[in-house]
């Protein structure tokens, strides 16, 4: 008899004897174990006050310049001292002398021909007066003629003089009246001729006038104090007028066009108008330098120089106006007063024109602002911001938020929190509104 099937029944009781036997342990329920609490970093949110900055860059340039150009044409006689480029000059000082005898000498011409005419004036006054003497001995004449003309008529009509004596009366009244009348007619000249002498009076001043003008732009003076930058004038060099005989630029004021990116200014002009927020402000731009005077923005000049920093408060003069169309940045213009003044005390050197430095903008302090760490601000499936907050209960809340500009690690917060929440910095995983947890503050105040 073959007996080998009968090898597998020992196993097969043997599992059906273990089979019953499990099923036989006690099946009572087991207690439900809590999970911990979550251990996360959180920090207390509190309003504060706030300043943002904005950092341009830019090079270093003369708020003015001046070119020496040429008015009248002559030789140079005489130049500043150790004329070069870099040479500076004082207020008033001397800088080019053109030779001027040419034009002395018409000063000279027309002082004499104003001497002349003026002399003309007063002969013409003269005979005028003269004139009016000699006509009033002629009129006297005349009347006398006159009546003896009449008295000879009358004695003609009674029969008791000749034709011939009338004639002859008559002869010396007609002589007589056309002498008045050409000394009448001479008297009447007299303005016209005095109107001609005082225009030729007027044209002889304006060539006096012409001829010290031309003498006063023979000497050439420096507006201001300055660096000369271009010197292209030699002593006994001939000169022409409009020829440019040298460039000096302004050393007692220093102008700095500072490039930021909107990115970077736009956040501090939201921080400096956050007290405005929520009304409806109209800002006129083409006023902007008054507009960020008054917000109080302040403007300082860096510049990094064998591992120490100089500063230098600067003014805020203008906008530029336009983007740059390489870099898209906008054009702040600040100025410098002194920039060549250099303080040992602090290491600070001077600021050369052509120097590149930094400007930072910085707004005055703003209080009762509300920011939270850029990490923490989170986006649902919508992508409207929210933060996690722990509640009082140190449960997992969300609150949706509307949130200003990034400043630094920072982002600014206009609607959603107001101060005392809890905040979550480090994201639950998986995060479940309600969860337990267990905030670690990482500091008490924004």
């Amino acid at each position: 008899m073959n007996f080998r099937p009968l090898l597998i029944l020992p196993p097969l009781v043997a599992a059906v004897i273990g089979f019953v036997w499990l099923n036989k342990q006690d099946t009572a329920p087991s207690s439900v174990v809590e999970k911990p609490p979550l251990a996360v970093r959180a920090m207390t949110l509190q309003p504060r006050a706030l300043q943002a900055t904005a950092t341009g860059y830019g090079r270093v340039e003369a708020a003015r310049d001046w070119i020496a150009v040429a008015q009248v044409q002559g030789r140079i006689t005489h130049l500043v001292p150790d004329l070069a480029v870099g040479t500076i000059v004082e207020t008033d000082q001397l800088l080019a002398q053109i030779d001027r005898t040419d034009y002395e000498l018409d000063r000279e011409k027309a002082l004499a021909n104003i001497a002349s005419v003026e002399a003309q004036l007063r002969e013409l006054s003269q005979q005028e007066a003269n004139s009016k003497a000699t006509l009033g001995v002629e009129t006297r004449i005349l009347e006398v003629a006159e009546a003896e003309y009449k008295r000879v008529v009358t004695l003609v009509e009674r029969g008791t003089s000749t034709q011939a004596k009338l004639d002859s009366a008559q002869k010396v009244f007609l002589s007589q009246t056309s002498s008045v009348t050409n000394l009448k007619n001479t008297l009447a000249l007299y303005p016209a001729k005095q109107q001609s002498l005082q225009a030729t009076l007027s044209v002889r001043k304006a060539e006096l006038a012409e001829a010290e003008r031309s003498i006063s732009k023979a000497a050439i003076y420096a507006p201001f104090r300055g660096r000369i930058t271009q010197a292209n004038a030699e002593v006994g060099q001939f000169t022409r007028s409009g020829d440019t005989l040298l460039e000096l630029v302004d050393i007692s004021t220093a102008e700095i066009t500072a490039e930021i990116q909107p990115s970077e200014f736009g956040p501090m002009m939201a921080v400096a108008f956050s007290k405005q927020q929520g009304e409806d402000t109209v800002v006129d731009t083409s006023q902007a330098v008054e507009i960020l005077k008054g917000l109080g923005l302040s403007a300082v000049v860096h510049l990094a120089v064998a591992g120490r920093e100089g500063t230098w408060p600067a003014e805020i003069v203008r906008m530029r106006g336009s983007m740059d169309n390489d870099t898209g940045a906008l054009g702040v213009v600040v100025r410098v007063v002194d920039p060549l003044v250099s303080r040992r005390a602090v290491m600070q050197p001077p600021l050369n024109i052509g120097t590149f430095v930094s400007v930072t903008f910085t707004t005055p302090l703003v209080d009762g602002l509300l920011t939270v760490p850029r990490t923490a601000v989170r986006f649902d499936d919508a992508g409207k911001p929210f933060v996690y907050l722990a509640d009082s209960e140190h449960r997992l809340s969300r609150a949706p938020i509307k949130h200003g500009p990034v400043i630094g690690k920072n982002v600014l917060v206009k609607e959603g929190l107001t101060g005392g929440e809890t905040l979550v910095l480090s994201m639950p995983n998986p995060p479940v509104i309600g969860m337990q947890l267990d905030p670690l503050l990482q500091d008490k105040g924004q």
